[in-house]
């Protein structure tokens, strides 16, 4: 065999050898391919039955008890949830007795030292109880400044003696209006019952507002416990931790941002 035709078999095998590799690499690229399309379709699959899942009713909590649950969006909350959050936080803001849960024995009462409340320059102007001092974690930082300053000068200081309890009174909380995603107005009808030692009342003042309240995200309670601070309280040793009293007073991830008077006549 001459040299010409060994270089073109040669040369034929070569050409042979390079449409071997390029076929075996398309087929290795449509293998890859079709893996590919089935991981995607079992993806797809699997993405419209967790969707189509109906969303948990029920719900168990660290200590074992279960609770009933309703799926809602994260910024909704119901009626009956802001309506009771209001109720609670009002109680707490105008129910004024002078004394207060000792939180070292449960149970016990003690004399309420109340808080220190200054204006804008630092002066003071007056004291509110503790339990309004709490209730106000429930509001919007700047707002909860302005509204402790009204209770100071509200609560009279006969009420740290005894002398003078305060007994909040509800007439009526509408039913919540939403106003936007995630906020609502609460009308209260209500009344502030003045009680003198005898426990005679004294005086009776209408408190009838418009409350916006808008929903927040919960606190982490367990995140909480781990990083809380002590408290401003003169002795930090007594009282649940500044931390521990934002987490269960914002546990309904609800928040106040304003509280506008309005007159009884306003209704008619």
């Amino acid at each position: 065999m001459s040299l010409l035709n060994k270089a073109k078999l040669r040369g034929t095998s070569d050409s042979v050898s390079v449409k071997d590799a390029y076929g075996k690499l398309v087929l290795i690229c449509l293998g890859g391919t079709a893996l590919m399309l089935v991981f995607q379709l079992g993806l797809i699959i699997g993405i419209f039955q967790v969707g189509n899942k109906p969303p948990p009713t029920l719900v168990q909590l660290a200590n074992g008890d279960s609770i009933g649950v309703t799926p809602i969006d994260s910024a909704e909350r119901t009626d009956e949830s802001i309506l009771t959050f209001l109720n609670d936080i009002f109680s707490l803001t105008f129910t004024w007795a002078g004394t207060m849960q000792d939180p070292n024995q449960p149970g016990q009462i003690i004399v309420d030292p109340g808080v220190d409340v200054s204006d804008e320059n630092g002066q003071r102007i007056g004291k509110v109880p503790t339990t309004v001092w709490s209730a106000s974690l429930a509001m919007e930082l700047n707002f909860r400044q302005e509204f402790l300053r009204q209770i100071a000068e509200l609560v009279p200081q006969s009420v740290f003696t005894q002398k003078t309890n305060v007994a909040f009174v509800p007439v009526s909380f509408s039913p919540p209006e939403q106003v936007s995603e995630g906020r609502w107005k609460v009308r209260l009808v209500s009344n502030l019952l003045f009680l003198k030692d005898l426990g005679t009342v004294a005086e009776v003042v209408p408190y009838n507002v418009d409350i916006y309240v808008r929903s927040v995200v919960p606190p982490n309670s367990q995140l909480i416990n781990n990083l809380s601070q002590p408290s401003d309280h003169k002795d930090p040793k007594n009282f649940p931790t500044l931390a521990q009293q934002v987490a269960e007073i914002r546990q309904a991830a609800l928040e106040i941002d304003s509280i506008i008077p309005y007159r009884r006549e306003d209704l008619n």
